[in-house]
């Protein structure tokens, strides 16, 4: 059972579902103290030391039903997987076997009596025995169900059925009789067949339900961002969520690395020389690197209201990667929506920066007004510890772009990072102002896709301005 527990948190890991080495230990431990007899006393013992987060639950539990089936509930499926019952057959088999005084196969014994539960087992042990872990596609269904069928010692059990009929034979019993009973034998044997199938069909669909969901999230992650349904803007709550929790568990080993701190040679060999050498007195070289600041300029108008929904969400996943983050939203007005991003859910806080900050979301993009509206109330906002984000598509309906105004920006802040949904084909062309945006910028990046998104803020939160140049 503890391989099947570590398969399974495997599969959680695939799943994206965050379970440390102790975490599984602690999951061993507690499966061993409550056991397998109730599902539920399991299931809870399991998602008690491996669940963190409640958006969590959905995936564990879908995972959990796959690779622990009840027992018992397999046993009824597999023994109506055996066929119907065969009572006159079943007693006369039992009398056999006591007067005959055979010795059967255990497995034999098993499918003349239809133990389902026994029989699951006996197949789940010859999957581990030919690799089953390796089962990924569905052509690989009838080699392993052939392999696993190979396991059984089917010499040795052909002669105990054999036996069995000899022994039949010698009894008495009739043609008809023994052609019933025969009967009962092979149909046994045909239906542990087809359970071996089902259980290996059944691990591919284990198999399959992580992949897929984490192919389906990558899918979303790199499809255009005008091009989602509905549907699937509500499934890209949950990408963005998970791409945040990269970016921050990235972040996070980096920071206990650094606090580790890398051995100092120099410092280490002036400590140890009163000792001789030996032992070493270790001195570590210890680097503190402050937490960046953030300023976003997101422009909220349809055109490019998708893109503005997942930076939002990944800007309020991320604030404590952030020493301070600063979010404004704008159409042709601007206004400040950091209240909403410190004080609520992310739902509700992007709700509000996408329709009811105090702006007109009614009117036509003007991003020199918005600009200039910012340089008169909150330039004192902006500082050389701050990185400015800004994400539109500088579609201007042909108003007057005020570039002076990201040249004065530019001067106060450490960088300037824009990020354009259109792509780069369509900047300068018709009313795109983009070109006069570019040279005050030292990032401008096409970001169509959530995954660009992403790789931008990732490396706005590793502080990657600092090594680019512009581009």
């Amino acid at each position: 059972m503890d391989e099947r527990i570590l398969e399974f948190i495997g599969d959680l890991r695939r799943g994206e579902i965050r379970v440390s080495t102790t975490e599984a230990m602690d999951a061993l431990q507690a499966a061993s103290e409550v056991g397998v007899g109730e599902r539920e006393d399991f299931r809870a013992a399991l998602a008690s030391t491996l669940v963190k987060e409640s958006r969590d639950l959905p995936t564990f539990n879908r995972l959990f039903d796959l690779y622990f089936f009840d027992l018992r509930a397999l046993g009824a499926e597999a023994a109506k997987s055996l066929g119907r019952e065969d009572p006159w057959a079943k007693q006369l088999l039992a009398r056999l076997l006591a007067e005959a005084e055979l010795e059967l196969d255990p497995l034999a014994e098993m499918l003349l009596t239809a133990d389902g539960s026994s029989l699951e087992l006996a197949v789940r042990q010859g999957g581990r025995a030919v690799g089953l872990e390796r089962l990924f596609y569905f052509l690989q269904v009838g080699y392993f169900s052939r392999r696993i069928w190979d396991q059984f010692p089917w010499e040795e059990i052909e002669a105990d059925l054999e036996a069995l009929m000899q022994a039949a034979e010698a009894q008495g019993l009739d043609p008809g009789a023994l052609a019933r009973l025969r009967t009962y034998m092979e149909l046994r044997l045909e239906a542990f067949r087809r359970l071996i199938r089902q259980h290996v069909q059944r691990e591919l669909d284990r198999r399959g339900q992580g992949q897929s969901e984490r192919l389906r999230q990558e899918l979303l992650a790199d499809k255009p961002l005008f091009t989602l349904s509905p549907d699937e803007v509500a499934q890209m709550k949950a990408v963005v969520a998970r791409l945040a929790r990269k970016i921050k568990d990235a972040l996070a080993l980096r920071q206990r690395r650094e606090d580790q701190g890398k051995l100092d040679p120099k410092r280490t060999f002036r400590a140890s020389l009163k000792y001789g050498g030996v032992p070493l007195d270790l001195r570590w070289r210890r680097r503190h690197r402050e937490k960046p600041r953030l300023v976003t300029l997101c422009d909220v108008s349809d055109s490019v209201r998708n893109a503005s929904r997942f930076m939002l969400q990944l800007v309020w996943n991320l604030q404590d990667c952030f020493s301070k983050v600063q979010s404004f939203a704008f159409v042709s007005e601007i206004a400040e929506v950091s209240d909403a991003f410190r004080t609520l859910p992310v739902e509700r806080a992007v709700e509000y920066a996408l329709g009811h900050a105090r702006i007109d979301y009614h009117s036509r993009s003007d991003f020199g007004y918005a600009f200039a509206r910012f340089c008169g109330e909150s330039l004192d906002r902006l500082d050389r510890k701050t990185t400015l984000l800004i994400l539109g598509d500088a579609r201007n309906n042909y108003n007057d772009p005020q570039a002076w105004t990201l040249r004065l920006m530019r001067e106060r802040v450490k960088g300037i990072i824009w990020l354009n949904p259109e792509g780069q084909w369509g900047w300068g062309v018709g009313d795109s102002v983009m070109p006069l945006y570019t040279p005050h910028c030292d990032i401008v990046r096409e970001c169509r896709t959530l995954s660009q998104l992403a790789e931008v803020v990732d490396g706005l939160v590793f502080g990657w301005w600092r090594r680019r140049g512009r581009s």
